[in-house]
């Protein structure tokens, strides 16, 4: 995750991305142990404590990512937004229907064109390729 644009977010909006992310990791259905801990050093990196995340996860059930959304402010924020929930899709190399369906329905709140979503989401998963390709040729990695 690029950190940098972390700084010009509102603390609402940090805590809106955060609950958007929570309820993209839980669109399978279920929040598991190692999904939590991701949660949390997300959450340490936007500067939200541990209590207040375990907090947002008890209650993933009832958060609402259009109202979350809507609390964004600038293009610049909404595509930063679109860009990490596309990471966080992709992260297991599996994106599912209904983490598709949370990011377009968030990217059309937000005002972000349907042909933007699909650029940042190549864009992420050409990255990722390029990282584990990197990890590999650096022997970091078994493949």
């Amino acid at each position: 995750m690029d950190e940098e644009y972390i700084a010009t977010l509102s603390e609402n909006e940090k805590i809106s991305f955060l609950k958007i992310f929570c309820k993209l990791i839980k669109a399978d259905g279920a929040i598991d142990s190692e999904e939590v801990s991701f949660l949390k050093m997300i959450a340490a990196r936007y500067g939200i404590g541990n209590t207040q995340m375990v907090e947002i996860i008890k209650n993933a059930d009832a958060i609402d990512c259009m109202f979350e959304a809507r609390q964004i402010n600038g293009r610049q924020h909404a595509l930063e937004l679109i860009k990490e929930m596309c990471v966080i899709a992709n992260i297991d190399e599996d994106l599912h229907d209904n983490e598709l369906d949370i990011i377009i329905d968030v990217a059309r709140v937000l005002g972000v064109e349907d042909d933007k979503v699909i650029l940042i989401n190549r864009w992420v998963l050409d990255s990722l390729i390029l990282n584990k390709t990197g990890r590999v040729i650096m022997e970091k990695d078994n493949g």
